[in-house]
């Protein structure tokens, strides 16, 4: 029987070892034979992974998984002491490493919502550590537009735009439109907007209308997120001039203008002629009523007519009613600054009301008039290095939502 392929190469090696040792030789003509040794996977260590549910209380989580009792009583011991595990909700996890070779936890991370997560480490002494720690993120940009056929809302949230988003859309553009009373068919929406997510959850953390557009038949409105170099942030037009006004669009969202200003109305209840100086908006009961401005709060009480009442008084000599009110907002009492925005109080039927309804009035130099009728100055206006740098960023934005 001949040599192996094997004892050949032993018995040769000399050769083989010559051979291989000269330049510029062609060594393809010999046979290399392939090893059927495999050299042994390195093991993965095994990762438990735990989410936590409607009703559960993380510390008795921990009793179902491989850790030890022990080992699960030291690790919600020390966890605690960056974090209260009792205030765990719905969707936050943690995983649980194990030692491919022992078996035993190394490593334990809980995630709860937000940007922070804890990790409790034990060491080759068995010395167990915790310590916060900040994931890593991402921010994406988003663009959508459409046409509106019944609501902005409803539109909006068919095109799976973010709740939030939704709601700053309407916010942005509060001083210029009321996306209840104002809009119609055809109207167009166009947003560019951000989305900064947790790389390790893949939640949300935070959302940011970046530009933004509503178009009607007659008048194209734009905003652009922009921020000064003293550190305030707002959205401006594409002039520069800022699109918060002194006083809101309307305060409140209602359903229906119910009675406008006028001299001369027929009172529904007295059946009389009488002026009416302010705007009626029908509203469900209980709907929040919003300050139209900076303000501080002169009159919170009872009136015949006005049944309960809140008047505000502006800068510049302006001063608003809020009557018919059904309850007053927290902590809305005589001498109290308030905010534009703020909660003043709720829509109701008290004094003289046919239906649940805010009785809104704004005088001026003590004298009423018609708020529809009102033209207001932008609070800001953008100048100097703010409004060349802002100019860049329109450039950059305008056709995004054009």
């Amino acid at each position: 029987m001949g040599l192996s392929y094997e004892n050949f190469v032993k018995k040769n090696s000399y050769f083989f070892r010559d051979f291989y040792n000269l330049p510029d030789r062609n060594y393809n003509f010999y046979y290399k034979k392939k090893s059927s040794v495999k050299l042994p996977e390195e093991k993965k260590p095994e990762i438990e992974k735990v989410i936590i549910q409607d009703g559960d209380v993380f510390t008795l989580t921990l009793n179902k998984t491989k850790l030890s009792r022990k080992d699960a009583n030291n690790i919600a011991k020390e966890l605690n002491k960056v974090v209260d595990i009792s205030y765990c909700i719905p969707g936050d996890f943690y995983e649980i490493l194990y030692d491919n070779q022992t078996g035993e936890w190394t490593n334990f991370s809980y995630y709860p919502s937000g940007i922070s997560y804890y990790c409790v480490t034990k060491s080759s002494d068995n010395k167990v550590i915790a310590e916060k720690k900040i994931l890593e993120t991402t921010t994406t940009e988003h663009k959508e537009q459409g046409v509106i056929t019944l609501s902005l809302w409803t539109i909006m949230a068919s095109q799976g735009i973010p709740v939030n988003i939704i709601l700053s859309f309407a916010d942005i553009f509060a001083w210029q439109i009321d996306f209840l009373a104002d809009t119609r068919q055809g109207d167009t929406f166009s947003i560019l907007y951000e989305v900064k997510r947790v790389n390790k959850t893949n939640k949300p953390l935070a959302s940011n209308v970046i530009a933004a557009q509503y178009k009607t038949a007659s008048k194209t409105y734009k905003a652009f997120y922009f921020k000064t170099k003293n550190g305030t942030c707002g959205y401006f037009d594409e002039t520069g001039k800022s699109l918060k006004s002194a006083f809101l669009k309307a305060p409140l969202q209602f359903r229906r203008i119910s009675s406008h200003f006028s001299t001369g109305r027929m009172h529904p209840i007295l059946k009389r002629v009488r002026p009416h100086l302010g705007i009626d908006y029908a509203a469900p009961i209980g709907t929040p009523v919003s300050s139209v401005g900076d303000g501080i709060v002169v009159k919170v009480g009872g009136n015949r007519g006005f049944g309960n009442l809140v008047v505000i008084k502006h800068p510049n000599g302006y001063e608003t009613y809020y009557g018919h009110l059904s309850k007053y907002g927290k902590g809305v009492k005589e001498g109290t600054r308030v905010k534009q925005e703020q909660v003043i109080g709720y829509v109701g039927m008290t004094g003289l009301a046919t239906g649940p309804h805010l009785d809104f009035g704004i005088k001026l130099n003590g004298k009423f008039f018609n708020y529809m009728t009102i033209k207001q100055p932008p609070t800001t206006i953008l100048i100097g290095e703010d409004n060349k740098e802002f100019k860049t960023k329109v450039q950059n934005f305008s056709n995004a939502i054009s």
